[in-house]
């Protein structure tokens, strides 16, 4: 399963953008000297808020996060290409934070606990669900792993150089306690 995060940082140069063309539409439409120069106006004011808006979305859209049966891989990057593999085997559990705009917008930010340490999986659409979903297959991968009706036997073998008398041979063993026996 692969899940992309909420989109951060694109409200506010969203809302400039638009408002930077409607600013300019206005102006031409009631100015001359504006209507004269739009070009030049729209390149000044509303290039800029495009360009970050084009780059916000851009980095939204190449960051995933993809949920295997073995491990949880975290993508993204739009100029630097990042790739972050985490094992089931090493997820100790799983952190949602949600403040309560978050939890009434159903979103909020996952959080993978290992022994290394807590790491940062994103702010995604329904955190307490992915949480779940990896509880679920770290709980199935760890069943898997249980071997069952398997004995393990511990033989010991014996160092280089050690020496270890030869087993006593069965026709030995007979007539040694054939003649305590008389």
């Amino acid at each position: 399963m692969s899940v992309t995060p909420v989109g951060r940082g694109l409200a506010r140069p969203l809302l400039a953008l638009v408002t930077a063309i409607v600013l300019v539409d206005y102006g031409a439409a009631h100015y001359s000297s504006v209507h004269a120069h739009r070009l030049l106006l729209g390149a000044l004011l509303v290039g800029p808020s495009a360009l970050l808006v084009i780059t916000r979305v851009w980095q939204w859209r190449s960051h995933k996060i993809h949920v295997t049966s073995q491990r949880i891989v975290i993508e993204g990057g739009a100029v630097r290409h990042y790739l972050h593999s985490i094992e089931f085997m090493d997820v100790l559990a799983t952190r949602v934070e949600q403040r309560v705009g978050e939890r009434l917008s159903r979103r909020g930010e996952l959080f993978v606990e290992t022994l290394a340490g807590s790491m940062y999986v994103g702010r995604v659409r329904h955190p307490a669900a992915l949480a779940r979903l990896i509880d679920r297959e770290r709980a199935r991968r760890a069943h898997d792993l249980a071997v069952q009706g398997t004995e393990f036997n511990f033989e010991a073998v014996a160092p280089p150089g050690f020496y270890e008398p030869p087993a006593p041979t069965e026709w030995r063993s007979r007539s040694l306690s054939n003649r305590y026996r008389e």
